[in-house]
């Protein structure tokens, strides 16, 4: 089977699957409690992906999964975050931070 048959399926699919929601999506009211909930849903699963990696969860299984650079470049980005309210200086810090330990080799 040729890769060009295989992506002419899953465009297929796709969209056979997801046209008939759009095309009723203006009718459906979701009640305000669900839309309060799926409010939160960007906030949990950029914690479910930044957590695990800040601390290394998978790879120090013994306890020293606190001492790393990328742990206290998030804990910098957060406190830049908090501070000046402003994404580019958030990115700029978490990452200069990142950057400038891993560089020094401090961990």
């Amino acid at each position: 089977m040729s890769v060009g048959i295989v992506i002419l399926g899953m465009a297929l699919i796709n969209l056979v699957l997801r046209c008939p929601l759009f095309l009723v999506a203006n009718h459906i009211r979701i009640p305000g409690i669900i839309e309060k909930a799926l409010a939160h849903c960007p906030v949990a699963v950029l914690t479910a992906i930044i957590v695990p990696f800040a601390l290394h969860l998978d790879q120090a299984p013994d306890g020293s999964q606190w001492l790393n650079p990328d742990l206290f470049a998030t804990i910098a980005a957060v406190a830049a975050s908090l501070l000046t309210r402003n994404l580019m200086a958030t990115i700029a810090i978490g990452l200069g931070v990142a950057v400038s330990l891993r560089y020094l080799a401090v961990f």
